[in-house]
C-alpha cells in the first residue's frame, strides 16, 4: 500500500495530456467539451497529489458507511418499520446514483479536484445536520444532503486513478484507492462506536462531523496551492476520433452489460446485508453498542478485500476473481442466518473481504473498456447505473423482511449473488475495446 501511495500522478501523452518528467509528478487538470480540452496544473509533489485522493476518499467512504450504525438508533427513536429503514436508506442511496454521472460531467469542467473536495465537504456537513434531525423528513433530507454532495467521488476518483495507471498495473492502483475508501469504514465508524459509547448518537455524531470538516478544511490548500492555466487546444485527430460516440462491437457492448449487470447484483447484496446485519446481530441477542464493533470486523475485512483481490487479479485474472470472491460470499451470507453468535464475529472479517473484494477487479475492468478521454463520464455511467439500481434494494429487502423475517432476506440476497456466476465469463478482457461517451 505505502508502494502506491508514493507513486506520483502522471497522465501519458496518449491521453491528450502533456507527458511530465517522473521526478516532478502533477495534478489534476481542467477539461472542457468543445473546442477546447484540458491542461495540466502547474507540478505539485507526486506523493501529495496521490494522498489528496485517497484522503477523500477515506472521509467519503467513512462517513458514508457510519449510517450503519446510526440506523438502529434512528429506526429506535422513530419507530421505523423494516420497510421504512429500507426506504430511508434506498432513498438517500438513491439519490447518490442519480447526481453521478451529473458530478462527472462537472468534474471535467470544473476540475475532478474540486468537485470531489466540495463534495466530501458537503457529506461531512449532511451528517453534521443529521445529528441534530428529529423526524423522518428531516433525518431523510439530510441523508439526501450528505450523499447527493459525494455522489462524484468514486466517479471521478476512479477515473483519474485510471489514467494515472493507463499501461499498467490499474487493478492493483485501483484497489489501492479503494483500501484507502475501506480504511475510512473500518477508521470513522469504529471512533464513531466510541463517541456513541461515551456522549450518545446524536453528539457522538456532532464531534465527528466537526472533525471532518477541520480535516477537509486543511487539505484544501494542500490541493489546490497551484494556479489554474489555460486550457490546451484540442487536436484534430483527437476531435474527430471523438465524433463516433458509442462506436464499439457487440462483443464489447455485452461485456459492457454484463459488467454493468455483476455490479448491480454485487453492490444490491452488499446494501442489503450492511443494512439489516445490525438487525440480525440484534436478534441473536448482541447489543446495540456492539454493532460498530461487528461492522468495523465487515469492514476491515472489505478493507483487505479490496487491496488484495485487486492484485491478484493482475495475477489469476479476472474471470477467477469473480467466480471465486461470488461464491464464498453467497456460503458467508447464508452461514450468518445458521451460526451461533460467536462464530459470526470469526465470520464477519472473512465474508468482508469476499464481499467487497470483487469490486476493486469489476472497476478497473470499466476502464479497460472505456477510452480515457471518455472515462470520467463511463465510470459516471457505470456507478450511477449500478448505485441507482443498488440503492432499490434495501427498499425491496425491507419489505420483504416485513412479510417474511430478516433469515428470509438473508437467504433471498445470497442466492441472487450466484446470478453473477453466468454472466462472469462476458467479462474476460477483448483484444480491443473502444467505447466513447
Amino acid at each position: 500500500m505505502f508502494y502506491y501511495l508514493s507513486l506520483g500522478l502522471f497522465i501519458s501523452e496518449n491521453n491528450g495530456i502533456d507527458e511530465i518528467d517522473k521526478g516532478k509528478g502533477t495534478c489534476v487538470g481542467f477539461v472542457f467539451r468543445g473546442n477546447i480540452r484540458l491542461t495540466t496544473t502547474p507540478k505539485p509533489s507526486r506523493p501529495r497529489a496521490l494522498f489528496s485522493f485517497c484522503l477523500f476518499h477515506f472521509l467519503d467512504d467513512g462517513f458514508s458507511d457510519s449510517i450503519y450504525i446510526l440506523l438502529p438508533f434512528i429506526a429506535a427513536e422513530l419507530r421505523l418499520s423494516y420497510s421504512g429503514i429500507g426506504l430511508l436508506r434506498g432513498i438517500s442511496y438513491g439519490s447518490t446514483g442519480v447526481f453521478q454521472y451529473p458530478l462527472s460531467v462537472l468534474g471535467e469542467r470544473m476540475g475532478e479536484a474540486l468537485v470531489i473536495l466540495l463534495g466530501t465537504f458537503g457529506t461531512a456537513l449532511g451528517f453534521l445536520l443529521l445529528s441534530k434531525a428529529h423526524t423522518f423528513l428531516t433525518v431523510l433530507l439530510s441523508l439526501l444532503a450528505a450523499k447527493t454532495a459525494g455522489a462524484g467521488q468514486h466517479g471521478l476518483g476512479s477515473s483519474v486513478l485510471s489514467k494515472v495507471f493507463e499501461d499498467s498495473l490499474r487493478r492493483a492502483a485501483m484497489g489501492t484507492y479503494n483500501f484507502s475508501g475501506d480504511l475510512g469504514k473500518v477508521c470513522v465508524p469504529f471512533l464513531l462506536t466510541l463517541m456513541i459509547n461515551r456522549w450518545g448518537w446524536r453528539d457522538g455524531l456532532l464531534f465527528l462531523s466537526l472533525g471532518g470538516l477541520g480535516v477537509i478544511a486543511l487539505t484544501f490548500p494542500l490541493v489546490f496551492r497551484q494556479k489554474v492555466p489555460l486550457p490546451l487546444s484540442r487536436s484534430t485527430e483527437e476531435g474527430s476520433s471523438r465524433g463516433n460516440g458509442w462506436s464499439i462491437g457487440w462483443e464489447h457492448r455485452k461485456r459492457f452489460y454484463a459488467l454493468l449487470t455483476i455490479g448491480i447484483i454485487d453492490i444490491a447484496a452488499r446494501y442489503a446485508l450492511l443494512t439489516f446485519l445490525p438487525f440480525i446481530l440484534l436478534q441473536k441477542g448482541v447489543p446495540k453498542a456492539e454493532f460498530g464493533f461487528a461492522l468495523t470486523l465487515l469492514f476491515v475485512g472489505g478493507a483487505v478485500g479490496k487491496f488484495v483481490c485487486g492484485l491478484l487479479a493482475e495475477w489469476v485474472g479476472v474471470l477467477p476473481m469473480v467466480v471465486g470472491t461470488e461464491l464464498l460470499t453467497t456460503i458467508g451470507i447464508l452461514s450468518l442466518t445458521v451460526l451461533p453468535t460467536f462464530w459470526i464475529w470469526i465470520v464477519l472479517p472473512f465474508l468482508g473481504i469476499v464481499l467487497n473484494g470483487t469490486s476493486s477487479v469489476l472497476y478497473a475492468t470499466v476502464a479497460e473498456i472505456i477510452p480515457s478521454d471518455s472515462r470520467s463520464r463511463g465510470y459516471g455511467i457505470y456507478y450511477a447505473v449500478t448505485l441507482g439500481m443498488g440503492s432499490l434494494s434495501p427498499l425491496f429487502f425491507g419489505f420483504l423482511t416485513d412479510a417474511f423475517g430478516l433469515y428470509v432476506t438473508l437467504t433471498t440476497t445470497a442466492l441472487m449473488v450466484l446470478v453473477t456466476l453466468p454472466l462472469s465469463r462476458y467479462i474476460s478482457s477483448p483484444k480491443k475495446a473502444t467505447i466513447g461517451f
